[in-house]
């Protein structure tokens, strides 16, 4: 049995109240797909942190659970699916999972010279696919005993993706032709390029602009 560390997870904001509320209706077990291994999440945990999302399978199944939750400490994704709660034990299966908004993909990458496999959150596809992936590390803060860091991750064709200190010079590379409204979008909302959720939103705006421009000719 895994050796029970504090559970850290992300976006735990705006959870509505009641969703955790057991529905009497929703008495048929939900089926697994061969991918779930339902488990107990201990008592603290229960109901907490889990978000709209969807998971589709690589043959092309969506599964809507009643919520979705990335688990840092344990890299796994985890599903509350009707009043019972499930971790998805055969992610090679997967070809991504939605959690509010936010797409996570299962995959091969490059860290600290090894070749491992874990979960990473899809910034950008294209010719160069961008991704982060958060790790856990010691926080200075006497009250917190973990804290996070991002860690930015670069995949051309045919290889696999690496790690880079930044995507800013990925990103602006990619939109040549938007660097400028780039540097003022991140300027202007007081964004860091360090942060994946505005970079989320960075390229969400700059993909908006090409299409734009494109339609515009």
């Amino acid at each position: 049995m895994k050796k029970l560390l504090p559970l850290l997870l992300i976006l735990t904001i705006n959870i509505p109240l009641g969703f955790c509320t057991d529905n009497s209706i929703q008495t048929q077990q939900f089926p697994n797909y061969g991918i779930f291994q339902y488990f107990v999440p201990s008592q603290d945990l229960t109901c907490k942190s889990f978000l709209p999302g969807k998971i589709i399978t690589l043959d092309k199944n969506i599964i809507t659970p009643q919520g979705v939750r990335y688990n840092i400490v344990e890299d796994e994704i985890e599903c509350q699916i009707n009043t019972q709660y499930s971790r998805i034990s055969s992610p090679q299966k997967i070809s991504e999972v939605e959690i509010n908004g936010d797409l996570y993909v299962y995959k091969k990458y490059l860290y600290r010279g090894d070749s491992v496999k874990g979960y990473l959150q899809k910034i950008h596809t294209g010719q160069q696919n961008l991704y982060v992936k958060q790790f856990l590390k010691e926080s200075q803060n006497p009250h917190l005993k973990w804290d996070t860091k991002n860690v930015f991750f670069v995949e051309i064709p045919g290889s696999l993706p690496r790690k880079v200190n930044s995507l800013r010079s990925e990103i602006l590379s990619i939109y040549k032709n938007q660097a400028s409204y780039a540097n003022s979008f991140m300027k202007k909302n007081n964004y860091h390029w360090n942060d994946s959720k505005a970079l989320v939103l960075l390229v969400n705006y700059l993909e908006k602009l090409t299409a734009s421009s494109v339609a515009s000719r």
